[in-house]
C-alpha cells in the first residue's frame, strides 16, 4: 500500500512540474485550426526520404524551415524558423530565384527541433509525425522545453495536434515513425503508424519502445539487452530493429547459473505485442511467439522481503501482472543461436527448439555493425576455440529472414562481404542489381571500392576510385553517385560527388589515365552546416542548412538552401570567375565588399543608401559589375526557400550595411589621449579665423579636466577638416610619448588634410599664429596650477 501511495505522489509531482506527463492527453482530441492550404490531394506513392529534414511527397517537398534552437517559442502561429514548410517540386526543380521566398507555404507553425538529427519528419496518408519541444510550464512559469511531444498534423495545414500522443524527457532521444500494416485475415484493417523510441527505466536499464499512433497504446518490446538497438540506417521507415541478448536461464533463482558465453542475435518489430500474461505462473506469451515462464516463488520471496524492509522508498520488484518486470523482456523474434555443442545438453527456454547441428565448441558471441540493404551486417566470434590464434574477423551480412526459419542452423547462411572489418567501419555498403555486394571506402588518401571476397580463393577485387581524400566523410550512395564531405571549419562542410559505378579503366591511376566525367569534384558554391541534418538531394535539386556568414557579421543562420547539381563543373566555374573577379580588388577593401554583397544577394539595397560615399571610380568599377551577365548573381544556382523572421532579414541587411562603406568617422573622445595645444579662436565680422596645432609640451601627467572644453572644440574643428576614411595615413590617435621636435619635423600642412575652399595663404597664417596657440594654452595650464 506504502508503494502505491508513493507511485500516486510521485506522477502528481511530475503533473505539476510537467503539465499531463502521462499520455491520456492524446485521447482528447483537440486541434489548433489552420488555414486550409491549396492543391494539396492524398498521393497515391510513399513519401521519399522519410525521415530527413526534407521529405518529397506527391507534388510538394516538405521541409523544416532552417535550425531553430529548441528554447524558442513554441506558441502555435509564431513559429517561422525551424516550422514545417513547402515547396512545389516542379518550382524546386525549376530556376531558382529571388521568388522562390514567396513560393514556400508554411504547413505547421511549430517548431520541428528536436535534437535527434539522424530522425526527422516522417509523412503516413495526409498526415505528417514530428516531435516538437512541450509548451507546458514549470511552477516558475518557464516552458520546459527540454521535454518533446510527439505529435501529429495534417498535410493541408488545417489541424495540428494540440496535446500529445506521448512525451519524453529527453529531446535528444533515439525514435522514428514507422507503419505496419494491421490487416486480419480478410484483408479488413489499417496500416498503423508506430513510433519506436528508447528510454530509460527506474532500474537503469535500456528499454525500447513503440507506441501505436492508433490505438494510444505503450509496448515495452526489449528491456536489458547486451548490446545497442541498431535501426536501419537507410531506410528510416523499417519496423524492424536488431539486438543481441545474453542467455541467463533461472536469473530469478536463489543459485542462477552463469550467463552463458555464448549470446544470441534478435530482431523485434513495432507491432510485436505480449499475447497474454499469466500471473500465477510468472509467465507471459509474445504474440506468435515464444512463453517464457520464471520462478513465481522465488519472486515473491523478493516482494516480501521489500514489503517488510525497513526502507519506505524501496518498491516492490515485480508486478506479476506486469511482464516488464519480469527478469527477462523480450517480444523479439531470434533470428541466429549462438549455443555451440558443448551446451547442447544445457539447452534453457530462450534457446532454439528445432533440430540442427550445434556449433562447433562453445559457440558465438555477435557484433552488429549495421543494418541495411534489407538484413543486418555483423561480425562474430567464436567461443573458446582450441588451438585458435587470431579471432575471426571476418564482416558477415546475414537478409532479413521470415517465415520457417532455424536459428541454429541459420549461421551457415550468413554471407562474408569482407575479410576483416578495417575497411568497413565507415563504408558505405551497397547492393547491385544482381545482389552482388561491394563497398566504397578510404584508406589513406584514396578512395577504394571493395567486391566480395572470392568464395574459392577468398581474393577481394579493389579498384582505386580517387586519391587527394584525407579529412573526407562519405555519406552517401545515391543514383549512380557516392557523396562524401570535408569539414572546412567547425561545423561548416563541403559537399563532394564521385560516380563510382565505372569500370576500373574510367578512373585515374599511376599512369595518369582515366575519364573526366568520373573524376570527384566538390560544389565550390555550398557551405552546409553539418551540427544540423546532412543535405537532401532531389533530382538535381540538394536542400542543405547554410553555414555561411553574411557581410561584417560572424552568424550563420542556418536556414534552407536550394542549389543546382545537374552541372557542377560549369557552375564552378561560373562561381569561380565570379570571385576571382571580386579577388582582383582585393587592395581596394570597400569596393571588394560592395561587389560581394551584391553577389551573394542580388540586391543593391544597401550599397544605394551610402552609393555617394563612393568615389567615381569605385562606382564606374560597382556598376560595370552588376551590369557584367558574366558574373552572374548566386542566386542563379542557389537561393533560401524557406522564409526568414524579421528579426533575422534585418540583421542579415544590417551586416551587409556594416561591411560597406560608411559616413567619415569621428574621432572619439579618450581620457588616454595626448594633451593637444590646439586653440579655436573666432574672429568677428562673419569670418571665422580657425586654428589648430598639434602640440606636445612636456613628457609629464597633466588633468585633462581644464582643457576637455578646449579639446571638444578641436574635435569638431577635426570632423570638419579630416576625413580618415580617405587618408588612412593620419594617425589621429598619436601616442603620447612622441617629442616636441618629432613633431615638429612633420609640417602640419602634411598632417593635415586641407578643406578644398582653404587657400595656401590662409594655413601659413595659421601657422604663423602657433605661437598665439601656445601662449593661450600656457595660460590654461597657469591656471590649472593656480587652483591647485
Amino acid at each position: 500500500m506504502n508503494n502505491k501511495c508513493k507511485k500516486i505522489c510521485s506522477g502528481l509531482l511530475a503533473a505539476t512540474l510537467v503539465g499531463s506527463a502521462i499520455s491520456l492527453a492524446a485521447c482528447g482530441g483537440e486541434v489548433y485550426k489552420g488555414e486550409k492550404l491549396d492543391g494539396y490531394q492524398t498521393p497515391t506513392a510513399a513519401a521519399t526520404s522519410n525521415g530527413g529534414f526534407a521529405v518529397e511527397y506527391g507534388d510538394y517537398v516538405y521541409f523544416i524551415n532552417g535550425m531553430e534552437n529548441y528554447t524558442a517559442s513554441n506558441e502555435y502561429g509564431e513559429a517561422t524558423k525551424g516550422a514545417l514548410m513547402r515547396i512545389k517540386t516542379t518550382d524546386l526543380n525549376g530556376e531558382l530565384s529571388s521568388a522562390d521566398y514567396n513560393k514556400a507555404e508554411t504547413v505547421v507553425p511549430m517548431l520541428f527541433v528536436a535534437q535527434n538529427f539522424d530522425s526527422g519528419i516522417y509523412i503516413y496518408g495526409d498526415y505528417v509525425y514530428f516531435a516538437t519541444p512541450t509548451t507546458d510550464k514549470s511552477m516558475s512559469g518557464d516552458a520546459v522545453n527540454s521535454w518533446i511531444d510527439f505529435k501529429r498534423a495534417k498535410l493541408d495545414g488545417t489541424e495540428t495536434m494540440k496535446d500529445y500522443y506521448f512525451r519524453l524527457s529527453d529531446n535528444a532521444a533515439k525514435y522514428r515513425f514507422v507503419q505496419v500494416p494491421n490487416v486480419d485475415e480478410n484483408g479488413d484493417g489499417e496500416n498503423d503508424v508506430f513510433c519506436l523510441y528508447e528510454e530509460t527505466n527506474d532500474k537503469g536499464a535500456n528499454q525500447l519502445k513503440s507506441y501505436n499512433t492508433a490505438t494510444k497504446t505503450t509496448t515495452v518490446l526489449v528491456s536489458g539487452a547486451k548490446s545497442a538497438f541498431f535501426y536501419d540506417k537507410n531506410d528510416l521507415t523499417n519496423p524492424n530493429v536488431y539486438y543481441t541478448m545474453s542467455v541467463a536461464d533461472n536469473a530469478e533463482s536463489p543459485n542462477p547459473p552463469p550467463t552463458a558465453s555464448y549470446d544470441q542475435l534478435y530482431c523485434v518489430n513495432a507491432a510485436a505485442t505480449v499475447e497474454s500474461v499469466d500471473a500465477d505462473k510468472a509467465s507471459y506469451t509474445v504474440k506468435g511467439g515464444k512463453t517464457y515462464d520464471f520462478n513465481e516463488t522465488y519472486m515473491q520471496e523478493k516482494n516480501d522481503e521489500a514489503e517488510e524492509s525497513d526502507d519506505e522508498e524501496e518498491e516492490l520488484p515485480y508486478d506479476f501482472e506486469d511482464y516488464t518486470t519480469y527478469p527477462y523482456v523480450n517480444l523479439g523474434n531470434l533470428v541466429l543461436d549462438g549455443i555451440g555443442d558443448d551446451n547442447v545438453d544445457n539447452k534453457t527456454q530462450f534457446n532454439e527448439t528445432k533440430e540442427a547441428d550445434p556449433i562447433p565448441y562453445a559457440g558465438y558471441t555477435y557484433t552488429i555493425q549495421s543494418v541495411q540493404n534489407g538484413g543486418v551486417y555483423l561480425t562474430r566470434a567464436e567461443v573458446f576455440k582450441p588451438g585458435s590464434t587470431e579471432a575471426d574477423t571476418s564482416l558477415y551480412y546475414l537478409k532479413d529472414v521470415s517465415g520457417e526459419w532455424n536459428a541454429i542452423s541459420g549461421n551457415a547462411e550468413v554471407v562474408k562481404i569482407a575479410p576483416n572489418t578495417t575497411n568497413t567501419a565507415s563504408a558505405i555498403l551497397y547492393k547491385n542489381a544482381d545482389n552482388t555486394q561491394e563497398y566504397l571506402y578510404i584508406s589513406g588518401d584514396a578512395l577504394y571500392r571493395a567486391g566480395q571476397p572470392n568464395a574459392t580463393t577468398g581474393e577481394v577485387k579493389t579498384v582505386r576510385l580517387a586519391t587527394g581524400m584525407t579529412g573526407a566523410t562519405l555519406y552517401k550512395v545515391q543514383g549512380n553517385y557516392l557523396y562524401y564531405y570535408n569539414t572546412i571549419e567547425g561545423v561548416k562542410c563541403s559537399l563532394s560527388r564521385i560516380d563510382y559505378t565505372g569500370t576500373e579503366d574510367k578512373y585515374d591511376n599511376l599512369l595518369g589515365l582515366g575519364e573526366e566525367s568520373y573524376k570527384p569534384v566538390t560544389v565550390s558554391y555550398i557551405a552546409w552546416n553539418n551540427g544540423w541534418y546532412k543535405p537532401e538531394i532531389f533530382g538535381d535539386t540538394v536542400l542543405y542548412s547554410s553555414a555561411e556568414t553574411f557581410g561584417s557579421g560572424s552568424t550563420a543562420y542556418n536556414y534552407v538552401y536550394a542549389a543546382k547539381i545537374d552541372d557542377i563543373k560549369g557552375d564552378n566555374e561560373k562561381y569561380d570567375a565570379v570571385i576571382e573577379e571580386i579577388d582582383s580588388f582585393a587592395d581596394n577593401a570597400d569596393l571588394k565588399a560592395a561587389m560581394t554583397y551584391y553577389f551573394r544577394t542580388g540586391s543593391t539595397k544597401a550599397y544605394d543608401a551610402v552609393k555617394d560615399l563612393y568615389d567615381e571610380y569605385q562606382q564606374e568599377k560597382f556598376a560595370e559589375f552588376v551590369e557584367n551577365e558574366t558574373f552572374a548573381k548566386e542566386r542563379d544556382f542557389i537561393a533560401l526557400i524557406g522564409a526568414m523572421t524579421e528579426e533575422d532579414e534585418e540583421a542579415i541587411y544590417q551586416n551587409w550595411v556594416d561591411s560597406l562603406r560608411s559616413e567619415t568617422e569621428e574621432v572619439e573622445e579618450d581620457e588616454g589621449m595626448p594633451t593637444w595645444a590646439i586653440i579655436l579662436i573666432s574672429v568677428g565680422g562673419g569670418l571665422i579665423f580657425i586654428a589648430a596645432v598639434v602640440f606636445v609640451l612636456k613628457k609629464r601627467a597633466k588633468k585633462r579636466a581644464a582643457v576637455r572644453e578646449a579639446e571638444a572644440t578641436v574635435n569638431a574643428y577635426k570632423r570638419k577638416k579630416i576625413d580618415t576614411t580617405d587618408d588612412k595615413s593620419i594617425d589621429v590617435y598619436a601616442d603620447e610619448d612622441e617629442t616636441t621636435e618629432e613633431v615638429a619635423e612633420e609640417p602640419v600642412e602634411e598632417t593635415v588634410e586641407k578643406p578644398v575652399e582653404e587657400t595656401a595663404e590662409e594655413t601659413v597664417a595659421e601657422t604663423e599664429d602657433a605661437e598665439d596657440a601656445i601662449d593661450a594654452v600656457d595660460a590654461v595650464e597657469a591656471d590649472e596650477k593656480k587652483d591647485e
